[in-house]
């Protein structure tokens, strides 16, 4: 048996497991002991330290939901938000707890995505104990990073370096529970004349309208007809046309990136927060940009970019994800999972972990 297993890492930490009371019911989505064993493969590499609780005691309340949920009784579809305990202001800044993505796929496969779309499949569900369910899993679910990292990690440089540009981050980063519509680089490039033409204050209301305050929207929470409220005061309305959603005119291409203070969506067109009301054509491949189009010359915004975000960093910083603006440059595996791994922690872990848990229960 590996020394990292679940069980042996939260018995150390007994704050951890007294929080459980506090809810009415939790699921503890439980790392097999190969799970602890792939950390050099992962984020966490050159980041966890079991002996070090401002470290393990984060990562271990966010693999603990509040709530029972039961996997079986899960529909496949679009992934839903789950709230954890992790509620460390160094780790994020959700304010709920922050946020795991559970989904089920074809197959009967269930994932779970933590940071940077870390995939985590259950190797092993719906174990009852006297507070609720645990959930055997593959990997170990990694707190969701920055804004600035993660729009790193998924190559979006050019609303990365907008948002440098109107000097709003780090202020974007550390707002509360929002969700963001992060335009790719193909659509900065299409209009890139028309937004190097705007001063200061005109592109934060073009960035703040990509941005909704004091809501963490998962795609299933996007129901079509609804308007959302920007940090720039226009709405912006959302609106379904079979698999396909939209912002206004533009079409939500990667769904469902978790980040420090909520949720971002990558959208295939800029936002016009002068041009609320322009509608897709759902029949068409690609849509008018918002703005005239005029791709000027090379990616917009770059250059606005700070070394320490865009340049390759060797140290790692303690807590990697929220209040502060540094982070461990160790980006790890964009991994995905089997769902035949071995479970190596089995029944005999998770009842050995399930005891101790109900006895506190």
């Amino acid at each position: 048996m590996s020394p990292y297993d679940y069980e042996s890492e939260i018995q150390k930490y007994p704050e951890v497991i007294l929080k459980l009371p506090n809810y009415d019911g939790v699921t503890i989505v439980a790392p097999s002991n190969s799970a602890f064993e792939n950390i050099p493969g992962t984020q966490l590499n050159g980041i966890w330290n079991e002996s070090d609780a401002s470290i393990a005691v984060p990562i271990l309340e966010y693999h603990i939901l509040q709530g029972t949920v039961s996997t079986g009784a899960l529909e496949s579809g679009p992934s839903v938000l789950r709230s954890s305990l992790l509620l460390n202001k160094a780790w994020t800044n959700v304010t709920t707890g922050q946020n795991v993505l559970v989904n089920k796929q074809p197959g009967d496969v269930i994932v779970f995505t933590s940071s940077e779309g870390i995939r985590t499949t259950q190797v092993e569900g719906d174990i009852k104990f006297a507070g609720g369910l645990i959930q055997v899993v593959d990997n170990l679910l990694i707190p969701p990073a920055r804004l600035e990292n993660t729009t790193d990690s998924f190559k979006l440089p050019a609303f990365l370096g907008a948002l440098y540009a109107a000097k709003l981050l780090p202020s974007i980063a550390e707002e509360k529970n929002v969700t963001i519509f992060a335009p790719r680089n193909e659509a900065f490039q299409r209009v890139a004349g028309s937004l190097n033409n705007l001063d200061e204050d005109a592109l934060k209301k073009f960035l703040n309208y990509h941005v909704v305050p004091g809501q963490i929207l998962a795609s299933s929470d996007l129901k079509n007809g609804t308007n959302l409220t920007t940090i720039a005061t226009e709405d912006l309305s959302v609106i379904r046309s079979g698999n396909n959603l939209f912002l206004n005119s533009a079409q939500v291409i990667q769904p469902d990136i978790l980040i420090a203070n909520g949720i971002m969506h990558i959208i295939d067109n800029v936002l016009n927060p002068d041009a609320p009301s322009l509608t897709p054509n759902p029949s068409a491949v690609t849509q008018p940009p918002a703005y005239p189009e005029s791709s000027g010359s090379g990616l917009p915004f770059t250059t606005a970019i700070p070394c320490t975000v865009s340049c390759p960093v060797t140290t790692t910083s303690s807590s990697p994800t929220a209040a502060s603006s540094t982070r461990s440059s160790t980006t790890g595996v964009r991994t995905t999972t089997s769902p035949g791994a071995a479970v190596r922690t089995g029944v005999a872990a998770g009842a050995a972990l399930l005891a101790g848990l109900a006895a506190l229960a």
